[in-house]
C-alpha cells in the first residue's frame, strides 16, 4: 500500500485539441488507454478519484471496469471550467494531503514511482511540483533552482524560456486547492517556493502529440 493515500485525476474535458471526439483518458496509445497507464501507476493508491465530465457515462463505465473502488467525482460544468474547478470538487471532500494529476499523459513508472517516495518523506503541509525536461509545444517554463540535493520551483512563465515545464503534477494538502476558472499553475504560484521533482512524461493534447507518443512507446523500455 502507498503511503501516499489519495490521487484525483482529471478527466472532464472534451479534448478538442486532439479532436477525437472522446475524452483524452480513453484514447488508446500503443495499444492502451491512457487512463489504463495512469491506474496501473497508482494501483497501490488507497483512495482514486476520478473527475468526470464530458462522456461522463462512457468514463465511468470503462474505469469501474478497470479498478472497482474508484471514486468518481462529477463537474457538471466541465465545459466552462479549468482543470482548477475540477480539483477543487474532489478536493472539498479529501482529508489529509492527495496528489493532484491531469488525466492526458503516461508518465514514466520509475519517474512516477520516485515522485510517490519523495511525496511520501513531505511533511504535512507541504508542495511538492512536478516538472519535466521533456518541452511541449505550448508549455509553461518553470524557474528551477538546485537547493542542496533537491530542486526548488520559484515561479512559472509562459515567456521566460527553461530547461523545464509545469508537469501538470503537484503534491498538496488538499484544503490548499481552490475553485476559480484560472489555470492551476496560477493557483499555485501563492505557495512559491517549492519543493520540485523531475518527471519524465507524454503529454497527449493533439494528433501530433498521439502521434509521437505511439512511436516513442514502441522505441523505448518504459514499461
Amino acid at each position: 500500500m502507498s503511503v501516499v493515500k489519495n490521487v484525483v485525476i482529471a478527466a472532464a474535458g472534451t479534448g478538442t485539441r486532439l479532436g477525437m471526439g472522446k475524452p483524452k483518458c480513453l484514447i488508446k496509445v500503443n495499444g492502451k488507454s491512457i487512463l489504463e497507464y495512469q491506474l496501473e501507476l497508482l494501483k497501490d493508491v488507497e483512495n482514486v478519484f476520478l473527475i468526470v465530465g464530458f462522456c461522463e457515462e462512457e468514463v465511468m463505465d470503462f474505469a469501474g471496469e478497470l479498478r472497482k473502488d474508484i471514486i468518481f467525482v462529477r463537474n457538471a460544468n466541465f465545459s466552462r471550467t479549468k482543470t482548477l474547478g475540477s480539483f477543487y470538487l474532489a478536493a472539498k471532500i479529501i482529508d489529509g494531503s492527495a496528489i493532484f494529476m491531469d488525466g492526458d499523459m503516461i508518465i514514466k513508472p520509475q519517474a512516477f514511482d520516485e515522485f510517490l517516495t519523495t511525496a511520501a518523506q513531505s511533511n504535512a503541509g507541504e508542495f511538492l511540483i512536478a516538472v519535466s525536461e521533456r518541452i511541449s509545444d505550448d508549455p509553461v517554463y518553470c524557474k528551477v533552482v538546485p537547493a542542496g540535493d533537491k530542486l526548488t520551483i520559484h515561479g512559472f512563465s509562459y515567456e521566460e524560456k527553461t530547461a523545464y515545464e509545469w508537469a501538470n503534477v503537484v503534491f498538496m494538502p488538499a484544503d490548499k486547492m481552490s475553485g476559480g476558472n484560472t489555470h492551476t499553475f496560477e493557483h499555485l504560484k501563492k505557495f512559491l517556493p517549492a519543493e520540485a521533482k523531475i518527471i519524465d512524461r507524454l503529454e497527449i493534447d493533439t494528433p501530433e502529440d498521439l502521434a509521437y507518443a505511439e512511436k516513442f512507446l514502441q522505441s523505448e523500455n518504459w514499461f
